[in-house]
């Protein structure tokens, strides 16, 4: 599992192409609306999905992941969903790698041996949490690594040099970058700097990079992955969805990420 991303982000850099990992709330409209747009991001070429567990205090959602997590907080969405799509995703003849992003309120409650466990036999290949700290990942990161599984720790712009040493040491298949200093969101410009920074990040890395929050459109993408090894789409997907009627959601949603899967292909 864990091997299988690395032999992705290996081969990637190998063709000199950016990957697309699109994300997808779980319970938003609804449990069957988040399979229908997985499937369909999957469809058009996405080279693996971030699954994202709606929880109540997330540090750094903007508003429409706000809006789409409260909703699916309201209609009873839990973690237990998450290994419960991923179950249906493999079952379904999905096999690009699937990762969990959730925060550690749900998983100390659970417990990280048992998570692990968990996520190994719906068929995942790793885990997001973007409130675990870094001084705490090693210690959560081998309850994952038993499993054959990975753990993705983060950069910011703000991170010190000391700080992107230690995160690239840490043996992960790629790190997920934030691309500026606020929350997450849709946005109609890169942030100011972003592409400029990332080709000396990227000098400077062992690991792969993968760029989420504020990309939201084709071009964006294209820029992005020109400099990156990855790109995130989050809150322009869940607009998409929110705007459509669920009988759409299979065929638009395919529509968008087939662009962003071509766009990343130039």
């Amino acid at each position: 599992m864990s091997q299988q991303l690395r032999q992705l982000f290996q081969s990637a850099r190998n063709q000199k192409k950016a990957l697309f990992l699109p994300y997808v709330c779980i319970g938003y409209p609804s449990y069957e609306a988040s399979l229908k747009t997985a499937e369909a991001a999957l469809r058009a070429g996405a080279d693996a999905l971030e699954l994202g567990v709606p929880f109540s205090d997330p540090i750094a959602d903007g508003p429409t992941l706000q809006m789409a997590t409260q909703y699916a907080l309201d209609h009873h969405t839990h973690v237990d969903h998450a290994f419960k799509l991923i179950g249906e995703l493999r079952k379904n003849g999905f096999f690009q790698p699937l990762l969990v992003m959730t925060y550690l309120n749900p998983i100390e409650q659970m417990g990280w041996e048992i998570f692990a466990r968990r996520l190994s036999q719906a068929g995942g290949d790793g885990a997001i949490v973007p409130d675990l700290p870094l001084e705490k990942f090693s210690e959560a990161n081998r309850f994952l690594t038993v499993k054959g599984l990975s753990l993705i720790p983060f950069l910011a712009p703000t991170s010190s040099e000391e700080r992107v040493k230690k995160v690239d040491a840490q043996g992960a298949p790629f790190l997920y970058y934030v691309s500026l200093t606020g929350v997450t969101g849709a946005r109609k410009t890169l942030a100011p700097g972003l592409l400029t920074s990332l080709r000396k990040l990227r000098n400077r890395l062992k690991t792969p990079v993968v760029v989420g929050f504020g990309i939201s459109n084709r071009s964006q993408a294209e820029k992005v992955g020109k400099v990156a090894d990855g790109v995130i789409i989050a809150s322009a997907l869940i607009q998409l969805v929110s705007r459509i009627k669920s009988s759409q959601i299979s065929s638009q949603v395919e529509i968008f990420c087939r662009e962003i899967v071509e766009a990343l292909a130039v």
